[in-house]
């Protein structure tokens, strides 16, 4: 399917790419505000770019919560020591 091969791709490489990666922050967005994809293609430019940033950064918290109680979940009653290596990511960026 189209949204597979779309998926397993590390850039977008065509114009029908960049449309189903609009599609895909679309869902994003209607799937966390739980709204149909009507009412996100009517939302203004700004209020998507908004609104998908934030579905963005809270699926990513959420996913950061799920790992840390499975991780919790794991280690039963010994002691859990979280280790934060976000710095990484900030290599290089100034």
């Amino acid at each position: 399917m189209r949204v597979e091969k779309f998926l397993r791709k590390d850039k977008i490489d065509s114009e029908s790419d960049l449309t189903t990666q609009v599609e895909l922050w679309a869902y994003t967005i209607a799937k966390h505000y739980s709204i149909s994809l009507l009412e996100v293609y009517s939302m203004s430019p700004r209020l998507f770019k908004q609104s998908l940033v934030w579905a963005m950064v809270a699926t990513e918290e959420e996913k950061k919560k799920t790992e840390h109680s499975k991780q919790q979940a794991k280690a039963g009653d010994r002691e859990m020591v979280s280790l934060d290596y976000s710095f990484l990511d900030w290599e290089g960026t100034e």
